[in-house]
């Protein structure tokens, strides 16, 4: 994981992490010498942060990300791994997941990656593992930054990854290339890095929905 995320953090450097969780990557980004600012909407995964990195050099705030600064009801599951503010979403997991509930619903404060900016300052790296919501995070940012990256989850019935993508394009202008890692690989899918076409066509192939990219995985963006 360190590995994977050393081609875009180095030390001292500022990230973001959009749906910490249980802090896996705000760990290999300590280990990297960033300074991270966790967000978390999920208390009991809050509280596990606080307890695992109250002595390191993070960040952490519960509250969720999105496009507008509101108030948004958020869908916890049994397995925190799957919570989400997006409806859409938990409905498309149930018929994978049917063991998985999203009975307990609480009503969270939401903040766009500007307001994030503006209070802590221009990161280098933003990792947004919102699952299902990752294009309302990416709306709430207007500045392109140096890199991020985005999860996907398959199958992608509503074509949410090649919405971010076009999200992401018009962003950044067209001055942006991609790589894509699946499920916990740690490798990227193609040897060099993309332009927003190649992905595209990725997206919308058969082969990205019948199993050669995992269960979800993460798209990986720099600025050129």
């Amino acid at each position: 994981m360190r590995s994977l995320y050393s081609q875009f953090i180095k030390e001292g450097d500022l990230c973001f992490d959009i749906g910490a969780n249980m802090g896996s990557r705000v760990g290999s980004f300590l280990m990297l010498g960033a300074k991270v600012i966790a967000l978390e909407p999920n208390k009991k995964c809050v509280e596990e942060l606080d307890k695992v990195y109250k002595t390191h050099e993070v960040v952490i705030v519960q509250k969720g990300v999105g496009a507008i600064n509101e108030t948004k009801e958020f869908y916890i599951s049994n397995d925190s791994l799957m919570s989400s503010f997006s409806k859409e979403w938990i409905e498309g997991m149930k018929k994978k997941h049917k063991k998985n509930n999203w009975d307990n619903i609480e009503t969270i404060e939401i903040i766009t990656l500007n307001n994030l900016i503006e209070q802590y300052g221009n990161p280098d790296f933003i990792k947004i593992d919102t699952e299902g919501f990752e294009q309302e995070v990416l709306k709430g940012l207007s500045t392109p930054i140096k890199a991020l990256s985005f999860e996907y989850t398959l199958p992608d019935t509503q074509q949410k990854a090649l919405e971010c993508l076009l999200i992401v394009e018009r962003l950044y202008n067209g001055k942006a290339v991609y790589n894509i890692c699946k499920d916990e690989d740690y490798a990227m899918h193609f040897p060099a890095f993309v332009k927003a076409d190649e992905l595209k066509a990725l997206f919308t192939s058969k082969d990205f929905n019948d199993g050669k990219f995992g269960n979800y995985g993460d798209v990986y963006v720099k600025k050129v």
